[in-house]
């Protein structure tokens, strides 16, 4: 129970320490208030802009074109949805976004505390130099009826007539003229123009642009921008996703476009082919005048019609793949034309992965450069393909010539038996069949090249927008609860930094805990508050509270003395550590509230070298006293008592008398112990104010003749170093039975005191002979009391 008791009044302290200062924690939250206020008034309000869109697979489309027959896009292939996100954030999609928007020029509305940014001003300002030139520049433009008034920076400024103009502005060719479109909610008619760099504005795009998938397995993507101006935020992710799309669209129409290209090359050769043939049929039948077969050879020809066809069919085929060889062996490596007619699957699905690898190497080569490790590795995939596709033609021609050779063994035993036929027949025959094949062929590539083109022209979109831009109606920056949080914490946390700092580094005594925390052995056993306007126990029947706390103190110190022996009075030695500490105020007031309960007190002022028992009782200084004593061997100490004083008739006194140059001396020559022997059977209580132990050994040479020393410390005045010290003193016993007094608590409420008093009573010690307060030590008690009048 008592240590929880002690941890609550723990508590209550360090929460008193705070609260002491809670007129400096209420102004800096107001100031903290006041400028989150000012800062979100005048700084320009930021909304977010989202759109979503879905990347479209093979699957996903529901246009079905002849194309697809090609098998240049068959195969479902799951989308990588982080390329598609490098994609959309690629410089290379950019650029046409800023040049399309001429996102390089900001035009400008210039207030009296900020300056907000305009979209579809009434001007349009465009410059004349090219894109990738490095300036930036600013200008005001003022809208006049027939004409402009331009004030370039630190430059004066200047009018152009007309509403088309073409100027020069800081060295640079700019046309102005109207926006039709501009937005009529824009009233006014000055403008600040700013120009900055195209790879800035590029680069400052990439910047805003943020990507991301909506979900792990989602093939949709949240496109966003963040914008002071929600209409250019909208028009700049629309305009993204637009070239987006158009990026995925081009892709795809490659293939289709190498299609054409490839078919009209080969237009060229089969036309010259087939007017060569049909050149060669007409001069053959006029020069053995032939027109029709006769009738005798229709049943051979029938035999023989279905080797025919398998001959025909086989010639094909090889032909196709001759064709095909020689279009992926050219100098030059594209894409191939697929499904051309070849009956052979594995060549198909070849050339299908080839002309994809072929695709993403060149959308690479656009996107990444050539030296990309991935780029090298599709090149070495598309090299691979091209001889697998090398050798599966060559494959399959060894299989056609076997057929081949076999269905022409079958076409010469039919021809054998048809004897009857005319050898004109045979020759007109072998004619109609090339003049057959290069038609079929020809048909064949017409038909592939017309779907290619229509396939060009309606090509699916790459994309589905899900949402179109939409900016939130609300701001997303600044976050007016967020920053008048931050502001009300600022506002506490800065005085509670400052004030657990100067708590951190103040060194000086506050109360018992502080010895208590040194873990001293000696006890405390009084805290004497400081008292305004109270200095003596004046009154022997003073009941004020001021009186009251020293009669608890000498009832305490009645208790911490040691039982009297043959009913001898008892010495009290009054002392501290350094001056100021109030070492003379306690005992004086100690001995007179002894004196209080009709109990015999002497009073010896001790301190014989900055003595102040004759001021502290307000009596004049006299200067027969203790010195004169020590001194003169035929003197009596009785002799020099003050035995009346206008307090108490039971206190008598002994001043310290003249100040002798050698205290020690006189101190230390046995006399003064015999003085206290002779006291101590006259006097009940024999309170001894002495000189301060660190600047001097006066009282070390006495403190043998103490029953009790009162060892004196001072609320924020003494520094908690001095425990250790005086902890020191009692184990090497140079003094006996000690105890603290804490003097001077002080009346400003941190630590919940409340005496409301303020300290002011000032000890003047000064002492003159060598041992009293040096410069260092004087110009260390300035710094301590310039660091305290900051602290309060």
């Amino acid at each position: 129970m008592d240590q929880k008791i002690e941890e609550q009044l723990d508590l209550k302290r360090e929460i008193f320490k705070y609260l002491y200062y809670w007129k400096y924690f209420i102004l800096t939250t107001i100031i903290s208030l006041t400028c989150a206020f000012m800062y979100i008034r005048y700084t320009n309000p930021v909304y977010g802009i989202e759109s979503k869109i879905k990347i479209l697979q093979e699957s996903d489309k529901g246009l079905k074109l002849p194309s697809e027959l090609l098998g240049l896009m068959a195969g479902k292939a799951q989308v990588n949805m982080d390329n598609e996100v490098e994609n959309i954030k690629s410089r290379r999609l950019f650029g046409p976004v800023v040049s399309d928007l001429n996102l390089t020029t900001s035009y400008l509305s210039k207030g009296r505390f900020k300056t907000i940014e305009l979209w579809n001003a009434p001007i349009k300002v465009t410059s004349l130099c090219h894109k990738d030139s490095l300036f930036s520049t600013a200008f005001t433009i003022l809208i006049q009826k027939n004409g402009y008034i331009i004030t370039p920076n630190n430059a004066k400024p200047f009018a152009v007539a007309g509403t088309h103009v073409k100027t020069k502005i800081n060295n640079v060719d700019f046309i102005i003229e109207p926006n039709l479109n501009y937005d009529k909610n824009i009233k006014q008619k000055t403008f600040l123009v700013q120009i900055i760099p195209y790879i800035y504005a590029v680069e400052s795009l990439k910047n805003k642009i943020s990507v991301e998938t909506v979900g792990k397995e989602s093939e949709i993507l949240s496109v966003k921008i963040q914008e002071s101006n929600r209409k250019k935020g909208v028009d700049i992710l629309n305009k993204v996703v637009e070239t987006f799309n158009i990026d995925g669209i081009n892709d795809k129409r490659e293939v289709n476009k190498k299609t054409v290209e490839f078919i009209d090359n080969r237009f060229k050769n089969l036309t010259f082919e087939l007017d060569s043939i049909e050149n060669q049929k007409r001069d053959f039948k006029k020069s053995k005048d032939m027109s029709f077969i006769e009738a005798d050879a229709a049943i051979e020809v029938t035999k023989k019609a279905s080797s025919d066809l398998n001959l025909f069919k086989i010639e094909t085929q090889i032909e196709l793949s001759n064709l095909l060889k020689e279009a992926l062996n050219s100098s030059k490596t594209t894409v191939l034309p697929a499904n051309i007619g070849l009956d052979n699957i594995i060549i198909t699905s070849l050339i299908s992965e080839y002309n994809t690898f072929i695709l993403q190497r060149d959308k690479l080569i656009k996107t990444a450069g050539t030296e990309n490790p991935t780029l090298k590795g599709l090149e070495s995939q598309i090299s691979i393909l091209k001889n697998n596709i090398n050798e599966s033609i060559a494959t399959y021609n060894k299989q056609l010539k076997i057929s081949l050779s076999q269905q022409q063994y079958d076409f010469s035993k039919s021809k054998s038996d048809v004897l009857e036929i005319p050898s004109n027949e045979k020759i007109l025959r072998s004619i109609e069949r090339q003049q057959k094949i290069k038609e079929n062929l020809y048909l064949l590539l017409l038909q592939k090249r017309e779907e290619s083109a229509i396939a060009y022209a309606v090509t699916a979109p790459s994309i589905k927008v899900i949402e179109y831009a939409f900016a939130t109606l609300n701001p997303i920056a600044p976050k007016k609860n967020i920053i008048y949080l931050m502001a009300i914490a600022m506002g506490l946390l800065i005085p509670f930094s400052i004030i657990y700092i100067i708590n951190l580094l103040d060194n000086k005594i506050e109360d018992r805990n502080d010895i208590e925390f040194k873990n001293s052995q000696i006890p405390v056993i009084a805290e004497i508050p400081f008292f305004k306007d109270f200095k003596l126990f004046a009154e022997k029947n003073d009941r004020s509270v001021n009186a009251e706390s020293f009669r608890i103190l000498s009832s305490n110190v009645n208790f911490s003395l040691p039982p009297k022996e043959n009913k001898l009075g008892q010495v009290i030695l009054v002392t501290s550590s350094i001056m100021g500490e109030g070492k003379t105020f306690i005992a004086t007031n100690l001995a007179l509230a002894m004196a209080s309960y009709n109990k015999k007190v002497l009073i010896i002022g001790a301190d014989m070298r900055k003595p102040k028992l004759h001021d502290s009782l307000n009596m004049n200084k006299i200067e027969k006293g203790l010195s004169t004593y020590l001194h003169n061997y035929d003197i009596d100490w009785k002799d020099t008592l003050v035995k009346e004083n206008p307090y108490n008739e039971n206190l008598h006194i002994l001043f310290s008398g003249i100040i002798p140059p050698n205290p020690s001396n006189l101190i230390s020559n046995g006399r003064f112990e015999k003085l206290i022997d002779e006291a101590k059977t006259e006097y009940d209580y024999i309170v001894v104010d002495t000189a301060p132990t660190i600047y001097v050994n006066d009282t070390l040479l006495i403190s043998n003749t103490a029953d009790l020393t009162i060892y004196l410390t001072r609320h924020d005045y003494t520094e908690k170093n001095l425990v250790t010290y005086v902890d020191s003193l009692n184990e090497n016993s140079k003094l006996k039975n000690i105890a603290f007094i804490i003097n001077g608590i002080g009346s400003n409420g941190k630590y919940g005191y409340g005496y409301n008093y303020k300290y002011s009573y000032n000890y003047g010690y000064g002492y003159g002979y060598g041992y009293g307060e040096n410069t260092e030590t004087k110009k260390n008690n300035t710094y301590k009391n310039l660091f305290k009048f900051i602290k309060k």
